[in-house]
């Protein structure tokens, strides 16, 4: 059972009671569908309208993992300088104006250079709203309140992913122009909102844990933060081959981005799942199974079920059904992995912006890795998507592994505090 020391007089009013929880939420939908069209759905755009190939997907995938690494660990920095409305506002202005210049002068040089700092720029966003509806709570209600911010962007994301076809179909300059709209009024609705504790406030719930939770917490987060930069290799990787899917060939761009959302979809059940219980909270390793069918699921996206051994003569329809069950539980496992690192992150750290700053970062290192292996694929054998596959799921593997060796050594220590005892 956990224990918490009370908070101080008016702390819980001042996270809670002294906010808008629906403006956070709010910010953050609009924010998810910014950034889903521009990290996620921007692939399936200049395959369409530039014709680029897997080469050119990675390579952009790699520029956006890079920047993103990097706003992300300056998140903590720029918010104790500015404070979180004064942030959050400037933020969103300059995403509003940087997808509006995108739109104004196209080009594919100049949409691509764009993309690269707005990515910088938006990820300095995200630890600060995962602290705004972290902070200054005790671990029960942080937990629903992340349950709950989960979903939110989660659901959007999934929405977005699959109108983004559409989108481009009949108004494709609204890919850029939607987002430098909806980030304007993302600014304005931080200037008029009430946000909670400023930087340095926010340590107003303590939790002091048993021991017993204490480390499985630890465990967890550490599986969760091992496994976190995997998650986000396979789905950057994935977001750039997704477009040249052959499973997809056949089918026009509106409805490949429908069937290329099933791995949200599945994410989202993961995250509605996961917010109805706290059961995952002492099981550490749930996240050691759910990087390991991560693996054999994203394999399963990325390889035609025919072209596997003893599979031959599948019809195609087999082939889809195959590739979206696989997407449908390969969002499972991101969602669970997801949720780990973020939640233990924040709940032993009393939701600070820094850990949420971690969490990103390692994001971040995981959009680098996952199209860096698959576009070094595409050098040495250019237009071979079954590499890039092969190439990617080792780099889980390695994670896997890493994962693996971290729990045994965590299980080795506990034997040996407990002979000690004896």
């Amino acid at each position: 059972m956990t224990r918490l020391s009370p908070p101080p007089p008016g702390a819980s009013q001042a996270a809670s009671g002294g906010t808008s929880l629906v403006a956070v939420y709010a910010v953050e939908a609009i924010s998810s569908i910014c950034s889903t069209s521009l990290t996620i759905g921007i692939f399936f755009f200049m395959q369409d309208q530039y014709g680029w190939g897997l080469k050119r997907n990675f390579a952009l995938a790699v520029g956006q993992g890079a920047t993103y690494m990097l706003g992300a660990l300056l998140a903590g920095r720029i918010e104790r300088r500015l404070g979180r409305r004064a942030m959050l506002a400037m933020l969103y202005a300059i995403l509003a104006g940087l997808c509006a210049a995108a739109a104004w002068w196209g080009g594919a040089i100049l949409i691509v250079s764009i993309l690269v700092a707005y990515t910088m720029v938006i990820s300095a966003t995200w630890p600060v709203l995962e602290s705004l509806v972290s902070v200054g709570v005790d671990a029960h209600v942080m937990s629903r309140r992340i349950g709950v911010y989960n979903l939110v962007w989660s659901g959007v994301s999934a929405a977005t992913v699959a109108l983004t076809g559409t989108i481009i179909q009949h108004w494709p300059v609204g890919v850029l122009m939607a987002p430098a709209a909806l980030h304007g009024i993302a600014a304005l609705v931080m200037l008029a909102a009430r946000l909670p504790l400023e930087p340095g406030a926010e340590r107003g719930v303590h939790l002091d844990a048993e021991p017993e939770l204490l480390r499985k917490r630890t465990l967890a987060m550490w599986l969760s933060r091992i496994a976190m930069p995997s998650t986000y290799v396979v789905i950057y990787a994935m977001a750039a081959m997704m477009p040249l899917l052959p499973v997809l060939a056949l089918y026009d761009t509106g409805t490949r981005t429908v069937i290329g959302s099933a791995w949200l979809v599945g994410r989202w059940l993961a995250f509605a799942g996961l917010a109805m219980t706290a059961w995952w909270h002492t099981r550490p390793l749930l996240l050691l199974f759910s990087t390991a069918a991560m693996l054999v699921t994203f394999i399963g996206v990325g390889i035609r079920a025919s072209d596997l051994p003893g599979l031959h003569g599948l019809p195609a329809s087999a082939d889809l059904g195959v590739m979206i069950g696989s997407q449908m539980l390969l969002g499972v496992t991101l969602g669970v992995i997801y949720a780990g690192s973020l939640y233990f992150g924040m709940a032993l750290s009393s939701g600070s912006t820094e850990h949420g700053g971690y969490h990103e970062a390692l994001i971040g290192l995981g959009c680098v890795l996952g199209p860096g292996v698959g576009a070094l694929t595409q050098v040495i054998w250019p237009g071979n998507l079954t590499a890039g596959v092969w190439a990617v799921s080792g780099v889980v593997g390695v994670s896997l592994v890493s994962a693996i060796v971290a729990a045994a050594e965590a299980r080795r220590r506990r034997r040996c505090r407990g002979a000690g005892r004896t």
